[in-house]
């Protein structure tokens, strides 16, 4: 009898299992390359002395890379940690490959084995359940055999759209639209949904487009003004995705994605997490098939905010393992704003916040003290300048700031639109050098980032826009993972700022 799978981590959030020599996320329900570790412990919020301890545990553990891990047998029951999916195993003698759709497997009949002509799958191949240890490039399906059949499984896309080497690698994409037969026809970019769509047409799907007609809607930021937001998303963005069944799934993943931030059950989080990711890999396949098709520009800018909703909300807006996760961030705030509609440099900024040059109130005033010393401060830690070019991005940032967070803490403490506004804005507003500064980890830059993350993000997060949930948090530990480990001087710059935060971001 084998040994039970170990756990490790907070909450048990690791699981070691000797049989196959993989370390499961018990969160994310996938198996974890050594080569990620680091960033996926940091993902969890596992900082420093703890993320540490824990590695040097698992360096004594005989981890397998992928490609070495020897795959259960078809009669083994699943494992616990990683979902059941509902699959097909082709029937053809000798072959056995297993698929996660049946448009998949029908793409596996025709190039494995010739057959081009389409008939029911279950000619050729038989429904089977599966797992996978990894994702991504290193995905490989297996054969499991439950106890009893699971009602609900689910088919767990990842948020790509690559095509990569190796074995079942035509999977990744789970059973999304095929570049090929979109570029044979650029006019199926646009087909209304029907019967024929491959979103299921069930009560789960309509209930997660009630929910996003109903309440997600009036969650999230329009591109033109604040107060026409749900209007916006109730009329012109469902008409639009009406006519593309990829675009709906945007639309699916963002209420799922919603549906998973307001419970308090993991179970049902899960099950709503896992729906995001499935129709965000729809609407990303999509998206990317059509795009050089060329859309409507009203279509694509609403798309981009999908895009960036889901970035945000499934945390890939600051994946660890990216370069440079703190510019990608920025970068996806600043995809928010859209330039067509702001006529002049601040009418976005002005028409959401008359109260613009306001100078903060008193939940701020700590906020502001720290930012009138903030210049003198980082020239005693970091010294004279070798040149004058960066000290002058620097000050622009500080003082684009000073100008934000009036706009976040001048209109009302309850109200969301300054909050989002102020935010947003000092993106747009610092210059493209300054963005070159934080993607190269300049420390200084980096500085002045806390401020913005600790200040406005975190004060966009508590006035409830959902889908910045732990942003903040995230930013300033990858920031003081960036910081010189030695020089305290400049260290001391951000320290508190993330005690802080409660007291710059409350609402009261």
């Amino acid at each position: 009898m084998s040994n039970p799978p170990m756990r490790l981590g907070p909450n048990n959030l690791l699981e070691f299992d000797s049989r196959y020599g993989v370390l499961i996320c018990r969160e994310c329900h996938y198996a974890i390359q050594k080569s990620a570790l680091q960033s996926h412990l940091l993902r969890h919020k596992i900082y420093r002395e703890e993320r540490q301890q824990l590695l040097t545990a698992i360096a004594q553990l005989d981890l397998l890379e992928p490609e070495d891990v020897l795959l259960p047998s078809p009669d083994s029951l699943p494992i616990d940690s990683l979902p059941i999916l509902d699959g097909f195993r082709c029937t053809a003698l000798g072959c056995g490959n297993l698929c996660a759709s049946s448009k998949r497997m029908k793409r596996h009949r025709s190039e494995a084995h010739g057959l081009s002509e389409p008939c029911d799958p279950s000619f050729f191949s038989r429904p089977v359940k599966i797992q996978t240890f990894f994702r991504g490039t290193k995905l490989r399906y297996f054969e499991v055999t439950p106890l009893h059949t699971q009602g609900n499984s689910m088919t767990a896309l990842p948020l790509t759209t690559a095509t990569t080497e190796g074995i079942d690698d035509d999977e990744q994409d789970g059973d999304l639209d095929e570049p090929a037969e979109q570029a044979q026809d650029s006019q199926m970019q646009d087909v209304p949904l029907s019967s024929s769509s491959e979103i299921p047409l069930n009560l789960e799907t309509m209930t997660y487009f009630h929910h996003f007609t109903s309440v997600t809607s009036l969650t999230i930021p329009g591109i033109k003004r604040l107060q026409d937001s749900p209007q916006y998303w109730q009329t012109e963005v469902v008409h639009y995705a009406l006519q593309r069944q990829w675009m709906m799934c945007g639309l699916l993943a963002v209420s799922a994605c919603h549906l998973a931030s307001l419970t308090d059950d993991p179970d049902l989080e899960l099950v709503h997490g896992q729906r995001a990711i499935s129709f965000a890999g729809e609407f990303l396949a999509g998206l990317e098939n059509t795009y050089s098709h060329g859309l409507p520009v009203e279509v694509r800018q609403a798309c981009t905010q999908i895009r960036s909703i889901l970035r945000c909300a499934q945390g890939t807006a600051l994946d660890p393992a990216a370069p440079s996760p703190l510019h990608s961030f920025m970068e996806v705030i600043r995809d928010f704003i859209i330039p067509e509609y702001d006529t002049d440099e601040n009418g976005l900024f002005r028409a959401a916040c008359p109260m613009m040059n306001m100078m903060p109130c008193d939940a701020s005033e700590a906020l502001r003290r720290s930012l009138e010393s903030l210049p003198a401060r980082m020239t005693d830690a970091f010294g004279r300048p070798s040149n004058t070019r960066e000290p002058l991005t620097i000050m622009s940032a500080v003082m684009a700031l000073h100008g934000c967070v009036a706009i976040t803490f001048g209109c009302g403490e309850n109200d969301q639109g300054p909050a989002w506004v102020g935010m947003i804005s000092w993106v747009s507003k610092v210059p493209e050098t300054y963005r070159q500064m934080v993607a190269n980890h300049h420390a200084a830059a980096l500085v002045v980032l806390a401020h913005w993350a600790a200040g406005l993000v975190g004060r966009a997060e508590n006035c409830g826009w959902w889908f910045l949930k732990g942003s903040a948090a995230t930013i300033m530990s990858m920031i003081e993972e960036r910081l010189p480990p030695e020089d305290y001087a400049v260290r001391g710059l951000i320290a508190g700022l993330q005690q802080a935060e409660t007291e710059w971001t409350a609402v009261r």
